[in-house]
């Protein structure tokens, strides 16, 4: 019976452990990511071939967020490390389809926060520009994922 009870206050321990590590990574991301924080965009093109690298998503980030988006990584609060490349798939038989995934890092690059891949490729919603429909879809999913992350109550960003 004591065996029992100890196995039971052994994974209680190691239980409250895990959850209190993914309580302060929450209250380290809502600290960082409050209003007036400042970014740093650092994007990785793993094809070689986006033109654009993260220029719509900092258009974005400047339009609907609360962030100051800076250039120099070293004077940034947090960092959102990018990653994007293309392939031809069967979505579009005129264009390839552009794939990206956001992580939010502190300065040290430790990640707090990774979202799941989004894709695009052109159409006429989002101008032709496959890379726009991307980083629009990015930075909106980015947003509304981050607000239920933190616990605040998500806000729907229109376009």
């Amino acid at each position: 019976m004591n065996r029992i009870i100890l196995l039971f206050a052994f994974f209680l321990t190691l239980g409250c452990a895990a959850g209190s590590a993914q309580g302060s990574k929450i209250i380290e991301l809502r600290s960082l990511l409050s209003p007036g924080r400042s970014v740093a965009v650092v994007f990785k093109d793993l094809t070689d071939d986006i033109d654009e690298k993260d220029a719509y998503i900092k258009e974005y980030l400047r339009a609907w967020s609360e962030w100051v988006v800076v250039e120099d990584v070293n004077k940034a609060d947090f960092i959102l490390y990018v990653e994007g490349y293309s392939k031809w798939t069967g979505y579009s038989h005129t264009s390839k389809t552009y794939f990206m995934t956001a992580k939010i890092q502190t300065p040290a690059r430790d990640t707090l926060w990774e979202g799941e891949p989004v894709y695009d490729w052109a159409n006429l919603g989002n101008g032709l520009r496959a890379v726009r429909g991307v980083s629009r879809q990015l930075v909106r999913g980015l947003l509304l994922d981050l607000r239920k992350v933190i616990g605040e109550t998500p806000v729907i960003v229109t376009v």
